[in-house]
C-alpha cells in the first residue's frame, strides 16, 4: 500500500524536473495538469509516459496513482502528444449503482460535477432533495464523495473520468 509520503519526479519537456507529492487516489491527470500549468505547457497537447522501461511506455492518465502500478519515486516524462486529446469536449458513459442494486445509466461531459450527474436522473433527485437529514455519498473507485458542495466540486475529469464508461455508486 502507498505510503503518505509518495512522490514522483516529472521531466518537462523544457528539461526542468518537477517533484510531485502524490496520494493513492490521485489522478494521474492532476499530475500532468499540475507540472504543466507551472511551466507553462497545454495539458491537452501533452502525455505521460513512464521513464524506467525501455521503450518508453504511455501512461493511462484516467487511472489513480494506486491502479498505476507505478512504483514511489517514479521517473516520468511529459511528451507532446501526435493527437490532440479533445478532453474538454468528451463523453463520459456513466453507470449509477443505487444501493438497492438499481441502475441509471447516462451520458455525460467529463467537466459535468457529481451533483449533475445525480440530479440528472428524476427519480434519484426527488430522493436526495426530500432526504434533508441524509448526506449524499458516491464512490468511484475507492474514492468517496460525500455531502452535497463535495458532490457540486467534484468533476468527473477531476476523478480521472475523460472517457469511456464507468460505475458510481
Amino acid at each position: 500500500m502507498a505510503a503518505s509520503g509518495v512522490s514522483v519526479t516529472v521531466l518537462a519537456p523544457n528539461g526542468r524536473r518537477q517533484t510531485v507529492k502524490v496520494s493513492p487516489n490521485t489522478p494521474l491527470l492532476q499530475v500532468l495538469e499540475d507540472v504543466c500549468k507551472k511551466h507553462g505547457f497545454d495539458p491537452e497537447e501533452h502525455g505521460l509516459k513512464y521513464v524506467f522501461n525501455q521503450p518508453r511506455t504511455n501512461i493511462d492518465l484516467s487511472l489513480p496513482w494506486r491502479f498505476a502500478n507505478l512504483p514511489n519515486n517514479a521517473k516520468l516524462e511529459i511528451v507532446t502528444c501526435t493527437r490532440k486529446q479533445a478532453v474538454t469536449e468528451s463523453q463520459v458513459s456513466i453507470a449509477l449503482q443505487m444501493e438497492n442494486g438499481l441502475r441509471h445509466q447516462g451520458s455525460f461531459s467529463c467537466e459535468q460535477s457529481l451533483w449533475e450527474v445525480v440530479t440528472h436522473f428524476p427519480q434519484i433527485s426527488v430522493t436526495v432533495q426530500s432526504d434533508s437529514g441524509s448526506t449524499p455519498v458516491c464512490v468511484y473507485m475507492r474514492n468517496e464523495v460525500s455531502g452535497i458542495e463535495a458532490l457540486k466540486k467534484a468533476t468527473l475529469k477531476s476523478l480521472g473520468l475523460t472517457g469511456g464508461s464507468a460505475i458510481v455508486r
